[in-house]
């Protein structure tokens, strides 16, 4: 996989370096990152195509489905699987799929899993809102799939994100979240989740499938990653909100936890 952002690395180690002495474990650490204005956001991100609705959409998510299952493909040489057998009781149900925030690709990483679980073109993405104007090839296949860009914009998220998030999992679709939020690129570790994945998977009572990705480089000095995967995390119906919310996202955190490198 190509390193797109071998020239900002250092700058990013540097950025990652002061957010941990500042206590600051999901802060912004790309720089460059695009900054939403207002405009932009009531322009591009709240009026978003959600939901594939336009003859436009649907004919470049068919295109964007084929690019980036292409590109899953490419890389399956590099990912092993440790716990298989933990997702398959979901399998054909709608859950939510919580990973670490590594790398831009990590989504195609995610996607090998879903294919290998019978999902293909069956995964919906929360993303950022800034990433709907990431430019290159790799921006241009992010709009075309399944994505749903996150806004702090309380009308928008009440009227359009939340019940798109709510079809996409009637449908039986999986729908990722990444809990750290904040792209830190390569860092092994985890990070400090916030509640938005729990909180949804709980109000709409599908479980959580976490699982936390690591890597390490073979004898030939090849990246390998390894997509870790816990057993389910279910809500409680005689529980409310709030707590089933708390206790999902204490287990996970419990489980990535286990797996991260000290």
């Amino acid at each position: 996989m190509k390193d797109i952002f071998a020239a900002l690395r250092p700058k990013v180690n540097e950025n990652i370096k002061k957010a941990i002495a500042a206590g600051d474990l999901n802060a912004k650490v790309m720089p460059g990152d695009h900054v939403v204005t207002k405009a932009e956001r009531a322009k591009y991100v709240v009026t978003y195509d959600l939901e594939k609705k336009t003859l436009r959409s649907k004919v470049k998510r068919i295109f964007g489905n084929i690019a980036a299952n292409k590109k899953t493909r490419d890389i399956a040489k590099y990912i092993e699987t440790n716990g298989l057998e933990n997702a398959l009781p979901l399998k054909g149900k709608a859950f939510i799929l919580t990973s670490n925030h590594y790398s831009p690709y990590d989504n195609l990483i995610a996607r090998h899993l879903t294919n290998k679980l019978g999902y293909k073109n069956k995964l919906s993405i929360i993303i950022n809102e800034s990433n709907i104007f990431m430019p290159g090839k790799l921006g241009k296949i992010l709009r075309s799939v399944d994505v749903l860009p996150y806004a702090q914009d309380f009308e928008y998220l009440g009227k359009r994100f939340n019940p798109a998030i709510g079809n996409a999992l009637k449908k039986k679709r999986v729908v990722l979240i990444y809990p750290e939020q904040e792209m830190w690129l390569d860092y092994p570790r985890t990070r400090p989740l916030k509640p938005g994945a729990y909180h949804y998977a709980a109000k709409f009572n599908v479980p959580i499938l976490p699982i936390f990705v690591t890597w390490k480089k073979d004898e030939e000095g090849v990246t390998k990653y390894i997509i870790n995967i816990g057993k389910p995390i279910y809500s409680d119906t005689k529980l409310s909100l709030a707590v089933n919310k708390k206790n999902m996202l204490t287990a996970d955190d419990s489980f990535k936890k286990s797996i991260s490198p000290k």
